[in-house]
Formats: C-alpha cells, sequence, structure tokens
C-alpha cells in the first residue's frame, strides 16, 4: 500500500477538481494559501485526507493533486490516475512505479493517458 497518492493534471482547473474530488469523498474543508494552492480535507471511510491542489507544479499547464493519506479508494497512483481520466477528461500523469522505500526506480519514468491512449513514458 502507498503511504500517499500523487497525479498530476493538465490544463484543469482547480474547481474542476474540487468537484471531482467531491463526487467520492466528502469535503470537510477548503482554503487557499496562496493564489496557486488550495488545500481540502476530505473524509473516506473514516479517514480524514488531507490534500494539496497546487497549480502550475510541473511547468505553466500541469496541476498537482496530492493526497497525504494511505486512505484512497486507489492502491496505486495509476488507478487514481486512471478516475481522473474518466471523470475530467484531462491529460493526466502519474508515477509509473508508485513509491517504493528501496528499489531501483527510475525517476523520469512516469505514467500518462490521454485521448490517444495510455502508457510508460519518460518526462523530464
Amino acid at each position: 500500500m502507498q503511504p500517499d497518492i500523487e497525479i498530476y493534471v493538465l490544463s484543469c482547473p482547480t474547481d474542476t477538481i474540487v468537484s471531482w474530488l467531491s463526487q467520492t469523498f466528502t469535503l470537510l474543508e477548503q482554503s487557499q494559501p496562496t493564489p496557486l494552492c488550495t488545500k481540502v480535507t476530505l473524509e473516506f471511510n473514516g479517514h480524514t485526507i488531507p490534500v494539496t491542489i497546487l497549480e502550475q507544479a510541473s511547468g505553466k499547464r500541469f496541476t498537482s493533486i496530492w493526497f497525504d493519506s494511505s486512505h484512497t479508494p486507489w492502491e496505486t497512483d495509476i488507478l487514481c490516475a486512471k478516475d481522473a481520466y474518466s471523470s475530467l477528461n484531462c491529460e493526466v500523469r502519474c508515477n509509473y512505479q508508485g513509491w517504493e522505500e528501496e528499489g531501483d526506480q527510475d525517476p523520469d519514468q512516469w505514467w500518462k493517458i490521454n485521448s490517444h491512449g495510455e502508457g510508460p513514458f519518460v518526462w523530464n
């Protein structure tokens, strides 16, 4: 089980992301500490899940969505990315291998889902 989940969405407004999250989770709190950062607190199956939505996280067009919890409905970043793509209809990227304490991970190896399909690629 991953300790957290993080995905990146292309050209997707924060309001749209929060609406998507509200379909799966109970939205408990929302704040905007900076113009590019929105923090939400969600509830899922009795667990509180802090989420940070950071615009322009990778270049000007990608927004990071970071779930700081192991209690999401997804076991991996890729499963979260698939769900996000089907709801948000925008390109979604995530780490290909997920999180490991040790191992031979390639930090540039990513998974991409868009209208052309999905698969691994190098994002650097």
